[in-house]
This record gives structure tokens, sequence and C-alpha cells, in this order.
């Protein structure tokens, strides 16, 4: 079975996204406090060697950002990644309430890890939901990465299959980018072509 998903694969996939970041939506608004939504997600698939060229101009164009790996075990098993733009973050940090002079480095990253809590766990949760499974997640760990060489080698070669989902936290003064990464292991995207094969065929 080869690695990697069709277009009518990918479309379902996409479908299965928009309900997954609809349950995240709900709860950013719900511990922010403010409405939000969350820009369609944009789904894009590499491979290896596709992901390390991706990254070379990911990092080219933003420079530092916040990035946050969590291990994912189950039938969906990897690991997601999320990175955040230090500007998105600032400004994310504004929408939690906090006047710039309080907003220290610390203050960033914890953001940054509460963001990636309700967007990253609650989306994965409920696309292994949607595709009859259920997964759990190590705890998260957030570095900064302002340079192509330290981004972690493994992200390019231990994963033949990457997706990368890319959507905007919208509020109504700005826009707040943020990027999920998902590195798939070979059994999982075996999984995941079944079940989407599957979902296909009931519909």
């Amino acid at each position: 079975m080869p690695l990697s998903l069709n277009e009518e694969q990918i479309d379902c996939l996409q479908e299965l996204m928009n309900i997954a970041y609809g349950s995240a939506t709900a709860s950013l608004a719900e511990i922010i406090g403010k409405s939000a939504k969350l820009g369609i997600p944009n789904i894009k698939t590499f491979n290896s060697e596709e992901f390390e060229e991706y990254c070379d101009r990911k990092f080219d164009t933003q420079g530092c950002c916040y990035l946050v790996n969590q291990r994912i075990d189950g039938p969906l098993s990897g690991e997601n990644l999320f990175i955040m733009d230090k500007k998105s973050t600032t400004n994310l940090a504004r929408e939690f309430g906090l006047d710039d002079d309080e907003i220290t480095e610390e203050e960033l990253r914890d953001i940054v890890l509460e963001i990636t809590n309700i967007i990253s766990s609650t989306t994965l949760s409920k696309l292994a939901s949607l595709m009859g499974a259920s997964i759990i997640f190590s705890p998260p760990n957030i570095k900064n990465i302002d340079v192509i060489q330290n981004f972690n080698d493994k992200y390019k070669t231990q994963y033949k299959f990457i997706i990368v989902i890319s959507t905007e936290i919208i509020f109504e003064a700005q826009n707040i980018y943020g990027e999920l990464i998902i590195m798939s292991k070979d059994e999982s995207i075996i999984f995941m072509k079944d079940a989407l094969d599957k979902l296909l065929d009931e519909y």
C-alpha cells in the first residue's frame, strides 16, 4: 500500500479537519472569553524531502518562531508540532488581556502551550474520534526556532509522510497565524487511509 493519500482521501480529510477545527474554535472562544474563529484549514501533504524544502522556505520568511512538539500514541501515532511566529504570539497575548508591559518571554511561551493544548489536542482528538479511534498525548515541549539549522533533523528524516495544516485564528481586530503539523508513522498512514476509505464508502 503506498504511503500517501489520493485526491479523494485528501478531500475527505479536509472535511474531517473542518469539523475537528470547529471543536477547537469553540474551546478557544470559551477559554479566552472572546468571539474567535479559525480560518478554513489549508492542508498540504509532503514526503520528507519536500518537507525539508518547505521548512527552508518557512524559516526564511517567518524568522523566529515558537515550536511545540507532542508525541501521539494510538492508531494515529507519531508527533504533532504547532508553530507560531513571535508577532502572532504577541498579538495573541493581547487577546488574552495582557498589556504590552506585561508580555514577557515566559508569558509568551505559556500562551503558546495553552493554544497548542486547545488547537492541537482538541483537533487531533476529534479527528481520531471521527475515524473511530482514540489517542493519547505526551506532555508538550516548547522551544524557540530561528534558523532552519535549529530545526531537529528527525523531523526531516524520521517520518515519510507529513501533513501540514495552516490556519489563522481570527479575532475582530487582527488575524493570528499558526500552523499544525502532523508527523505520521507508517502504520498510522495505513490506518488513516483505511479509515478515510470506509468513510468515503459510507457516503
